[in-house]
């Protein structure tokens, strides 16, 4: 059983400007989270669809090898599941992480270096969320293609450049939260457990 003080730390916040713009990322990560999974089902049929084909055409040689745009696809489904997903999972706490540096003196350093890496990813992901939107937007306006499906290249960009803006924005949230002294993760959003 947690004691009063940490009992007080892992509360959220629930009342404020923070806690506001928290609850908004969380919303905006859910979204965005509940696509990635859509994304990773349709790699998935994709994939089984192209290795059918692929399986069949060894027997009718008229059924064609695979659909043509199952690798073009399948790295624009990858890259959006990895985006769209990852402000989920860094509010759920299971993102990739040294521990050891968070346990150090028994967690008293625990905050610091939470809000340090809140500071170091919001000043990474801003930019590159900017960067990605501004991508986006040059491709549309060159009305630029792929060469295989001659799929408009600005929709899977403005897919990614959504992700990392989501992420962008859970990033800054965590940064005032964990600023504010309020817990940062919150493990119920999370569809498994961390890995320890």
């Amino acid at each position: 059983m947690a004691d009063g003080r940490n009992e007080a730390l892992d509360a959220p916040a629930e009342r404020g400007p923070i806690a506001a713009l928290q609850r908004a990322a969380d919303f905006l990560s859910l979204i965005a989270a509940w696509l990635a999974g859509f994304c990773i089902i349709a790699l998935t049929f994709l994939v089984l669809i192209d290795t059918i084909m692929a399986f069949v055409s060894r027997y009718v040689p008229s059924v064609p090898t695979g659909t043509g745009v199952g690798w073009e696809y399948s790295a624009y489904l990858m890259g959006a599941a990895f985006l769209l997903g990852a402000g989920m999972t860094l509010r759920a706490g299971l993102q990739l992480r040294v521990e050891l540096l968070l346990s150090m003196g028994k967690g008293r350093y625990a905050r610091m270096f939470e809000i340090m890496a809140a500071l170091l990813g919001s000043l990474v992901m801003v930019p590159l969320a900017w960067w990605l939107g501004q991508f986006a937007l040059r491709t549309w306006s060159f009305g630029e293609v792929s060469q295989d499906s001659l799929t408009p290249l600005w929709i899977p960009q403005a897919v990614l450049a959504v992700g990392a803006a989501i992420l962008a924005i859970q990033m800054l949230a965590r940064l005032l939260t964990a600023i504010s002294g309020h817990a940062v993760d919150k493990p119920s959003l999370g569809a498994a457990s961390a890995i320890e």
